[in-house]
Parts: structure tokens; C-alpha cells; sequence
């Protein structure tokens, strides 16, 4: 096994799960400075915890390539204790509060696949699994089941290995997608899961907060589906680890009025610390 040290920013946040092997894990999706899309897990969910770990870090890790059924190329496992965020300037906590889309977009914008149809046939030419498209048309947001208001989970804690104790994962069942059309679709239309972050912490939390489903789906579609459209929309897409079925594994929705042509050149973290 061959470790390498890399410097990825993180992208993507899947919701966390409960693993009967690795206990509470993150699967994570981000950038390396070379350009190059990595998915790492397991990362334990504590560790996002005391590392205050946000979308649009960047992190350093040693990992290596991780062995799976489906040969997924972007696939890497890590090092725990080797993961250390090294800069925050990207991140809605960074140097001014706000999210610096402008230079996200440099960074992401460049990695576009023109449809799922495009990617799966990079698949089955080098195992490519990771992508970013831009949907051609947003049909609907739905569910595919009846919404429940979930526990509060600062009620439950779990201890850690280190004594502490952070609160527990609260398992929800990923029952959101969006019906849309990619850039290669015809007649047919694409029906896929979301398994967002911070859509499935949205549906969790919210319920606490307005205690009845119907008013909580109302707002799940006003910010997952009528505020996106006003935004400049794409899905991180990723392909499950068992089946070669793609699922939206993240959201980006930068304003419409950043600039964000396709042809700015990607920069790398040296940038920042150049």
C-alpha cells in the first residue's frame, strides 16, 4: 500500500452513517490542488466534529487507494490522525464570514461534465465516479416518503474514544431527489436521490423548528427547490460503491451574477499561499 500526502479541498459532505464496521463515518468528496477529484472514507464522524471540518476547507491528509468492487478510481482511504485543516479562506467561516463564490468558482467551475450520460461512459473507460453538472432543466423536488419530525440529538451523546462526547447520529432515511434533465437527455428524464448534508441536517433540524410536516416540507422546497432556481445550479454526482448507480451526492449553487465561465483557469492552493 502506497501512502501519499495530498491537499484536497472539500467539496462534498455526505450525510453521516452508521457503520457496523467503521462506527460513525463522513464519506468526503473534494479537489486536490492538482485538479483532480478524491473521494476519502471512512472519516469518523467525530473527527469532523473537533476538526470543525466545513465545505470549501482545505485539508491535508495521507491516504492511499482504497480496494472496492466497483475499482472506482477516486476512491482513497486515510490516515486519521494525519488530516489537519491548513486553510479556511474558502469556507463560509473564512477570513470575512462570507462565501468567497467568485473564487470558488475557479476552482469548481472547471470540472463541469457535460451530463450523467457523459460520465458514465467515462466509467466504464477508467472508472471515473465523480463529476459536477449543471441539470438543463429542474422538473420538481420530491420525496419519496411521508416526512417525521426527528428526535433533537443535543438529548443524545455518544462517547468518543477520547472520553468526550459529542452528539449522536440520528439515521434518517435519504428519501429526497429531483427529477431534471442533463445535457444529454432526450425524452428521458433523470429521477435521482440527494444525499446532501445539508439537506438531510435541513429536514432533521427544521422539524424541531416548526414541529409539523406540512410547514417543513413547504420549507424544504422553498430553499432545495424555488431558492435554487434562482441560484447557478449543479449537482455533485457520485457513483454508488456496490451498483454503477449515480446518485447527487452535493449541491452548488453559487449567485448568477458571479462570474463563472468554464474557461477560468483553475487555481491551485499554491495560489493562495504564493
Amino acid at each position: 500500500m502506497i501512502w501519499e500526502k495530498k491537499k484536497i479541498l472539500v467539496t462534498v459532505k455526505a450525510y453521516p452513517e452508521k457503520s457496523k464496521t467503521h462506527g460513525n463515518t463522513v464519506c468526503t468528496i473534494g479537489l486536490t490542488d492538482g485538479g483532480e477529484w478524491i473521494r476519502l472514507y471512512p472519516i469518523p464522524y467525530e473527527t469532523y466534529i473537533f476538526k470543525s471540518i466545513e465545505k470549501y476547507d482545505w485539508i491535508e491528509v495521507e491516504c492511499a487507494k482504497a480496494g472496492e468492487k466497483l475499482s472506482r478510481k477516486e476512491s482513497y482511504k486515510i490516515k486519521i490522525n494525519s488530516l489537519k485543516v491548513i486553510d479556511k479562506s474558502l469556507s463560509s467561516n473564512g477570513s470575512n464570514g462570507k462565501p468567497d463564490w467568485a473564487e470558488r468558482n475557479k476552482l469548481i467551475l472547471p470540472h463541469i461534465s457535460s451530463s450523467i450520460e457523459s460520465l458514465s461512459d467515462q466509467f466504464e473507460i477508467d472508472r471515473t465516479s465523480i463529476g459536477l453538472i449543471k441539470p438543463k432543466e429542474i422538473i420538481k423536488f420530491y420525496k419519496d416518503e411521508e416526512l417525521k419530525i426527528y428526535e433533537d440529538t443535543k438529548k443524545a451523546f455518544q462517547q468518543t474514544l477520547f472520553g468526550a462526547s459529542i452528539p449522536d447520529v440520528e439515521k434518517i432515511p435519504h428519501i429526497f431527489g429531483y427529477e431534471f434533465k442533463c445535457g444529454g437527455c432526450q425524452e428521458k428524464k433523470h429521477r435521482i436521490q440527494c444525499e446532501d448534508w445539508e439537506l438531510l441536517e435541513s429536514y432533521r433540524k427544521w422539524g424541531l423548528t416548526y414541529c409539523d410536516t406540512d410547514t417543513l416540507w413547504e420549507k424544504l422546497k422553498n430553499k432545495y427547490y424555488d431558492y435554487m432556481l434562482e441560484r447557478d445550479f449543479y449537482f455533485y454526482m457520485g457513483m454508488f460503491s456496490r451498483y454503477k448507480t449515480w446518485l447527487i451526492v452535493g449541491l452548488y449553487y453559487p449567485p448568477k451574477n458571479v462570474k463563472n465561465s468554464t474557461n477560468l483557469r483553475a487555481t491551485s492552493l499554491m495560489d493562495y499561499i504564493n
